[in-house]
């Protein structure tokens, strides 16, 4: 079954002021192996785990969706939505970024297979990469 795991970024950066170490302690990483969001139904579901445990970043691997796919899960999305597509129903990532997500995240590289996707971002001055992978 899909397994959702939710992480505070638990990292402690010394070269911080403390406003900045808060502002990164109060953003929720999800990631989450959702075993296909083809159907509607499951998509709508998913999304609203997603709300519901208040997702600033949420990296959903096993999506088996393609680009038209992708951008209805962006319809259905407050933020931002980035997409690496399956390859033939198999596959296939997203991270979703939350409206209310403090930094900036642009994508660098999508695997053609959907396999893995990279991001880079920067919140509070801080440069950082958030890499989804579904191997």
């Amino acid at each position: 079954g899909a397994r959702l795991g939710v992480s505070r970024f638990p990292f402690i950066f010394t070269s911080f002021f403390f406003f900045s170490l808060l502002t990164l302690v109060s953003h929720r990483f999800i990631s989450w192996n959702v075993g296909g969001i083809s159907s509607s139904v499951k998509r709508f579901k998913i999304l609203q785990a997603l709300r519901r445990h208040r997702a600033s970043v949420a990296c959903l691997q096993e999506t088996h969706l393609n680009a038209i796919e992708h951008q209805k899960l962006q319809k259905a999305w407050v933020g931002q939505v980035f997409a690496a597509d399956a390859c033939h129903k198999k596959g296939g990532i997203a991270i979703l970024v939350a409206k209310s997500f403090a930094g900036t995240l642009v994508q660098l590289h999508a695997d053609p297979g959907g396999r893995y996707l990279l991001l880079k971002g920067q919140l509070q001055g801080m440069e950082f990469y958030l890499l989804g992978v579904y191997g």
